[in-house]
């Protein structure tokens, strides 16, 4: 049974993350973490959890500003993180790789904990081999904080990677909308769209859960994209 902590337990994905390692036969709920808990219900701090809980894995679901902090926390006491937090700038994916590799355990940051947005990076990268003019949009709800998404962000990585040319992104926020993405490539007369789209975010849990069972089969360090779990 593993042990697994989870950071930001208290919001919109880190509730049913919690549910639902709670009722895994392999799994463990260690402990959850939000800044309104206190007593029985959870702790704080992360700090305050790792001393109290004997966790083995960490899930940080929280915010942005808040994230990193998390993570080296918990690369300091050994623990291999599994980040869903978007956000993450490259200044901050350097000090946690180089975190990482010191304490010898693996940090899975994933944008996107969809399968099915896994897939559509997939198709994408695919598809830009071939078709040389890609633009990207994503949508998702007002309170999305971080604009262009991290999916986003991710998908133009991989485009950009298969065919040279970085797709320009448009991002909208508009009530009524979880996360939705769409690929359009264009070619002479023809266009192709690969969308993905996310009604619930129960949507994320079961990518949550591959991530924290598989984790552990990565080297130390850095890891960005669900896909490293996948196959």
């Amino acid at each position: 049974m593993t042990r697994v902590l989870v950071c930001g337990a208290t919001g919109k994905l880190g509730a049913p993350i919690c549910a639902a390692i709670a009722a895994a036969d392999d799994l463990t709920l260690a402990g959850r973490v939000a800044r309104s808990l206190t007593g029985g219900e959870g702790f704080a701090t992360i700090s305050a959890a790792i001393a109290a809980t004997q966790a083995q894995l960490v899930v940080d679901v929280t915010a942005p500003e808040v994230a990193e902090a998390h993570t080296l926390t918990a690369l300091q006491a050994g623990l291999p993180v599994v980040l869903g937090t978007t956000g993450l700038d490259a200044a901050a994916a350097t000090r946690v790789d180089a975190a990482a590799r010191a304490a010898g355990v693996p940090v899975l940051y994933a944008p996107n904990f969809a399968i099915t947005a896994v897939l559509m990076m997939r198709f994408a990268a695919e598809a830009a081999k071939v078709l040389g003019q890609c633009a990207i949009i994503e949508e998702h709800n007002p309170a999305k904080v971080d604009r262009p998404s991290g999916t986003a962000l991710r998908t133009a990585d991989l485009v950009e990677a298969s065919s040279g040319t970085r797709p320009q992104i448009s991002s909208i926020r508009i009530d009524g909308v979880v996360a939705n993405q769409t690929v359009l490539f264009g070619a002479e007369a023809q266009t192709l769209e690969i969308r993905n789209v996310t009604t619930s975010r129960e949507a994320f849990v079961p990518g949550v859960l591959l991530a924290v069972r598989r984790i552990t089969t990565l080297a130390p360090g850095l890891h960005v994209g669900l896909e490293h779990v996948l196959d």
